[in-house]
């Protein structure tokens, strides 16, 4: 029996697969092990690495966008998220209730409220065999901060002053201003993975890489797979449970379901429509979860427009069905959603709460206009996303509701690219659009902030609130987790109740899988990170 505090510290880290040979050596001698102890607990570790290495099977994984690279810093779209996302880790994590767990740090702490101390876990091994140490996540999150190119600088860690080693499993961040949003950065991780002192000098990162993840990238051929095997060092016991993991690029939705069928892949994301397609297949499962894509209709109020008055978009507030839009868009599948969605832990206001503050009153809305002086109504251009075509279905259904109050939308249909191009230029009337996954509740409401940098191309002088902008402020200075949501459902009712934007509904996420999967789910941030513990049955 090992009797001392240390040593069980040490057999504990070492049955975890915490702890490098070289560590193990080290601390075996320090806490006073003899020479045959010390090798026994050598045996024990390649004994579970030997355990580690029992993943089996294989999963073919189809991703309806390509990856355009594998960059490991400054990728700044989904496509590129879910390429890269196996082979990586931050130092912390979300689990699929977005809680936020240890990953590479085992815990942190806030000594004040400008630093950040990040205790390492120790014996995590990159897929080259080295030991990760504080000195590789100094050089991962220097490069987060400012990525070489192709990757783009992102401003979610633009208050870091400094990466400070403060041993070789100790790192401190020093702020340059009280910044409570960077555990759920972290956590969020796509912009964060831990990468080795040196890997930009050794490798091609754009179709290389070299990480602590569950899966060593084996192979990426642009616009068609991605092949990762299993990393048989993985610091998590009994992940990942399969030995390969391919990813197949098919864009084709009419493809991906025909591969389905035929078994050569296991599983992706379809549409609802085509779900109702599959559903009657017996060795196919459907599973449904939310993610964080807001539909919203946006207001340019940056111009003199009759929407500048708060009892015109009251009205617009009033008219619109969104029970219509969850009928008639999305089957029935989606949920009412505010500036924070639904399923973002304890920020969103409840169901109950929208449905109050959403409730149609045509009556009322016109009596607004008439005070507005607005009886007869204007004049108004919606823009939509062509494709997927929901964001103009939501624009039609929006246009026929305004027609009780003389408001004449048209409606204009755009590609993705000139759309992006007019929202990032605030060359719009309204726009029907979606947002995405944000790491931190303020990246969902920072542009009803006034000054900050979309807020001025967006409204201008045409709208503000002090109390947003008061109360926003006090949630960038609040580092206690727990008093930040009530914070922010301060800033969703007033959102709500001024509708400076028109949020509408969110809709559910549909993957479909072959039942020799288990273990799937659909994950909140729409990547794919569900295939990290997913097991897979032989093929009959």
């Amino acid at each position: 029996m090992i009797g001392h505090d240390g040593e069980l510290s040490l057999l504990n880290d070492v049955l975890r697969g915490r702890v490098s040979r070289r560590s193990l050596l080290a601390r075996g001698a320090a806490v006073g092990l003899s020479v045959p102890a010390i090798a026994a607990l050598v045996q024990t570790q390649a004994n579970s690495a030997l355990a580690q290495t029992a993943a089996t099977g294989e999963i073919v994984w189809a991703l309806d966008s390509a990856p355009p690279n594998v960059l490991p810093f400054g990728a700044l779209s989904l496509a590129q998220w879910q390429g890269k996302e196996f082979m990586y880790d931050s130092l912390l994590e979300w689990d699929k209730d977005l809680v936020i767990q240890p990953a590479l740090a085992e815990s942190f702490e806030t000594p004040d409220n400008l630093t950040y101390i990040f205790n390492l876990r120790k014996g995590v091994m990159f897929h080259n065999g080295a030991e990760m140490t504080s000195a590789d996540v100094k050089y991962s999150l220097d490069l987060a901060i400012a990525p070489p190119e192709p990757g783009a600088a992102v401003p979610f860690l633009g208050n870091i002053a400094s990466v400070d080693v403060v041993d070789d499993y100790t790192v401190k961040l020093t702020m340059s201003k009280v910044d409570p949003s960077i555990p759920g950065f972290f956590a969020w991780s796509n912009y964060t993975p831990i990468v080795p002192v040196g890997t930009y000098d050794q490798i091609n990162v754009l179709s290389e890489g070299i990480g602590t993840g569950p899966f060593k990238l084996a192979e990426y051929v642009q616009d068609d797979v991605i092949v990762y095997e299993a990393n048989p060092t993985y610091w998590k016991p009994g992940v990942p449970c399969v030995a390969k993991l391919t990813l197949k690029s098919l864009t084709d939705e009419q493809s991906r379901v025909a591969a389905l069928r035929s078994g050569e892949i296991d599983g992706g994301t379809f549409t609802s429509d085509v779900v109702l397609t599959l559903e009657g297949d017996e060795n196919l499962e459907v599973l449904k979860g939310l993610t964080s894509a807001p539909r919203v209709i946006q207001f340019n109020m940056v111009n003199d427009v009759p929407w500048r008055d708060v009892r015109v978009r009251q009205a617009i507030n009033k008219v619109v069905d969104r029970q219509e839009i969850i009928d008639k868009v999305y089957g029935g599948n989606a949920e009412l959603t505010g500036a924070i969605p639904p399923g973002y832990g304890d920020y969103p206001l409840t169901s109950e709460k929208l449905a109050e503050l959403y409730a149609v009153d045509v009556e009322g809305a016109k009596a607004l206009m008439t005070e507005a002086g607005l009886t007869d109504g204007f004049k108004v251009t919606l823009q939509a996303i062509a494709a997927p075509r929901e964001y103009t279905q939501i624009a039609e259904i929006v246009a026929e509701a305004l027609k009780q109050i003389n408001i004449d939308v048209t409606v204009e249909p755009l590609e993705i690219g000139t759309f992006a191009e007019n929202i990032g230029n605030g060359a719009f009337e309204w726009a029907s659009t979606g947002r995405g996954m944000r790491g931190d509740p303020s990246g969902y409401v920072i542009d009803f902030r006034s000054g900050t940098g979309l807020n001025v191309k967006w409204f201008g002088e045409g709208w503000k609130n002090e109390e947003i902008d008061q109360i926003y402020d006090v949630a960038l200075e609040t580092v206690d987790q727990a008093a930040r949501p009530a914070l922010y459902q301060r800033i969703l009712e007033l959102i709500a109740t001024e509708v400076p934007n028109l949020y509408t509904v969110q809709p559910y996420k549909y993957q479909v899988v072959n039942k020799r999967l288990t273990g799937m789910y659909v994950y909140y941030t729409n990547t794919n990170a569900g295939l990290r513990t997913t097991c897979a049955a032989a093929a009959e």
